[in-house]
């Protein structure tokens, strides 16, 4: 049997730690990511053949660059949207968090929370599904799917300087 030493261990544990940091958003918590992707995993068509994946099409990592950039009061609004998401289960019978509900579960409320009478979780719920399907099909890899051929004159992709400031703080460049 292979055997580790402690040094090699710790090293190790840093390592990993270091790729962890990568992946790190800066809008999003840790409870938001999971919460938004498993709400994207449902109302996107992510499983079907030929679709790209969430990852894919970069989802969290663009929809956390958007709300980056916003004023706060939209920042808080749609904090509050994702926590309302989160817990929302509770009230309709579910002894769990929509991110820890199966798929099918997550499924079947979300045509129930659609046919609600309530003002608010339908907006909820509407401007969520806005927000992630204009960041999943604004992407380059969904375009040839549902056959949108890209912009006129194809022009070459251009970056605000929001976007540039973003990608070095991704990156872990100073500015």
């Amino acid at each position: 049997m292979y055997s580790i030493s402690r040094k090699s261990f710790l090293a190790l544990l840093l390592f990993c730690a270091g790729i962890k940091s990568k992946i790190r958003y800066f809008y999003f918590s840790d409870s938001e990511t999971k919460t938004v992707g498993a709400f994207s995993e449902v109302v996107l068509p992510v499983t079907e053949k030929g679709m790209p994946s969430l990852e894919e099409a970069n989802v969290m990592r663009r929809l956390d660059e958007e709300l980056y950039f916003v004023s706060e009061e939209i920042q808080e609004d749609f904090h509050s949207a994702v926590m309302v998401l989160e817990y929302l289960p509770i009230f309709y019978g579910h002894f769990s968090f929509f991110s820890n509900l199966s798929r099918e579960k997550r499924e079947e409320l979300l045509s129930l929370w659609a046919e609600t009478d309530s003002d608010i979780v339908r907006a909820v719920v509407g401007n969520l599904k806005l927000l992630v399907c204009l960041v999943y099909y604004g992407h380059k890899s969904t375009w040839e799917q549902i056959s949108y051929p890209g912009p006129f004159a194809n022009p070459p992709e251009k970056w605000s300087e929001a976007r540039i400031h973003y990608q070095n703080l991704v990156n872990g460049k100073e500015i």
